[in-house]
């Protein structure tokens, strides 16, 4: 059963109970107040009568008590009442009875002495009909008892007026009654049903995925303190949908990072293997055309084919040691590391991911003062990851700068490393997440977010600090701080 419905079947219930107790109540009010009004007016006739009876005795043929009855009597329509007059000795001398008939009227018989001086007071029964008998001592002037009148009236008009009023109150309870149930159903209905369906309807939505939808209050404070909390519930599932949805895209993007990762791994471990399958045909080649050159006379002039030979096959081969030199996996190897010959082979390696077609990136090194106690091997992966970066982010070609000397306001041993280029810099916003690992900016396949999480790392293990700052023509500027005796023994390696 519906709130609505029980709410309108239990206050129309109290209703009818309440409307039956005050009619019940009302009625009897009414039934005593005609039987006091009728006694009133029964004591009056019989009073006025035994007064008129005092000069005029009922025997006299010239006394026509009907008459007097008609010309007294207070009743009017169904309670004409009806008179008898008894003598002395009680026995009835005379009847006046306009309304006698069916039932006839009741009579018992009279005894003098119980009447007293203030007269008699009786219901009389015959059937279903009562009647009201008020008996009034008559007495003549000289106060000697001649008999009695006796005033009989029918108490049939009260059960009439009461069925009347009866009828009255129930049509009036009725129409108030249903007047009263439309408007608690109304009342329900645009209060309790509708609001509660919309709230059903509403929840429905929540959990079919609208997370944004919101309920506006409906005016009554218990059910608003229902929608207030149905549309903090709301929020709650929007913010943690959102937060789950930026989980998952970042747990989609690490997964992807990691794959292009294990895939560079991969390729890393290609490039070491092939890098040693063409160094040994390199050393035959090299080998070969030394021979022939020490063969060969200074005037020969075959000589310089083979010395340009020589020189190509030797750099070809300086860069494949400096390929297996970056990508061997080895333990920390502490010495003594020049900053700025680190940053030019850190460069060399890099430009050789650069295409050819491709505008020049030139490197700008001002090394005031640049030795320090390091892993040259990690240095120079550090100052590769940051290289990369650069390139990638100057198609267009460029500079990139970097200042190696004495950190101003810092104690002696500390060497301050400032690395710029003219790319577009790093936004404000992302610059405290671009050290963590897998973030990146770039599109899947084109970069780890490893690059930075990596010099970092190698940062910290110097026993330095990395920060980003604002470069006055734009692009990328790290500050970095090294300690030029290098990391704490007991840091780990």
């Amino acid at each position: 059963m519906r709130i609505a419905t029980r709410l309108f079947l239990y206050i129309f219930t109290l209703v009818v109970l309440a409307a039956a107790a005050l009619g019940h109540v009302s009625v009897q009010d009414e039934k005593h107040h005609l039987i006091e009004a009728t006694r009133s007016k029964a004591w009056i006739l019989a009073r006025a009568l035994a007064s008129v009876l005092r000069y005029y005795h009922p025997t006299d043929p010239t006394v026509d008590l009907e008459q007097i009855l008609a010309e007294i009597s207070p009743f009017e329509g169904p309670a004409v009442p009806s008179l008898r007059f008894y003598d002395r000795d009680g026995n009835l001398l005379s009847l006046a009875c306009p309304e006698c008939g069916d039932p006839p009227l009741p009579h018992q018989p009279l005894d003098p002495n119980r009447i007293g001086t203030e007269g008699r007071e009786q219901v009389l029964e015959v059937g279903t009909e009562r009647f009201l008998s008020v008996v009034q001592p008559v007495r003549n002037p000289d106060g000697e008892f001649l008999g009695a009148v006796e005033v009989v009236l029918p108490l049939r008009h009260i059960g009439v007026i009461l069925s009347g009023v009866t009828r009255r109150f129930l049509l009036f309870t009725s129409a108030v009654a249903a007047l009263l149930g439309v408007v608690i159903f109304l009342i329900s209905r645009l209060n309790i049903s509708l609001p509660i369906r919309r709230l059903k309807e509403a929840s429905r939505r929540l959990g079919e995925g609208d997370l944004t939808l919101r309920m506006d209050k409906t005016g009554v404070a218990d059910l608003d303190e229902l929608v207030d909390e149905f549309n903090r519930m709301a929020a709650r599932l929007e913010e943690q949908s959102r937060q789950r949805e930026a989980f998952y895209r970042e747990k989609l993007r690490l997964e992807r990072g990691l794959r292009h990762a294990e895939r560079l791994a991969s390729i890393g471990q290609l490039t070491s293997g092939l890098a040693h399958e063409i160094g040994t045909p390199l050393n035959v080649i090299q080998g070969r055309a030394e021979q022939v050159l020490a063969r060969l006379g200074p005037d020969d002039p075959n000589r310089r084919p083979l010395e340009a030979v020589v020189r190509q096959v030797r750099r070809i081969t300086e860069t494949i040691d400096r390929l297996l030199a970056f990508s061997r996996k080895s333990g920390r190897a502490l010495g003594e590391v020049r900053l700025g010959d680190v940053v030019e082979e850190a460069f060399s390696l890099s430009r050789l991911r650069t295409k050819r077609n491709r505008p020049e990136v030139r490197l700008d090194i001002a090394a005031d003062s640049d030795r320090l106690k390091g892993d040259e091997t990690a240095l120079r992966q550090m100052f590769v990851n940051l290289m990369l970066n650069s390139l990638q982010a100057m198609p267009g070609g460029g500079t990139i700068r970097v200042t190696i000397g004495e950190d101003p306001g810092a104690p002696a041993d500390r060497l301050r490393v400032v690395y710029e280029d003219e790319g577009p810099g790093i936004a404000p916003e992302i610059r405290g997440k671009v050290f963590d690992p897998f973030f990146t900016t770039k599109d899947v396949g084109e970069g780890t977010g490893l690059g930075l999480f990596i010099v970092a790392n190698i940062v910290d293990e110097h026993g330095g600090d990395i920060r980003i700052e604002d470069a006055a023509g734009g692009g990328a500027r790290f500050v970095i701080t090294f300690s030029r005796t290098g990391p704490d023994e007991g840091a780990p390696a």
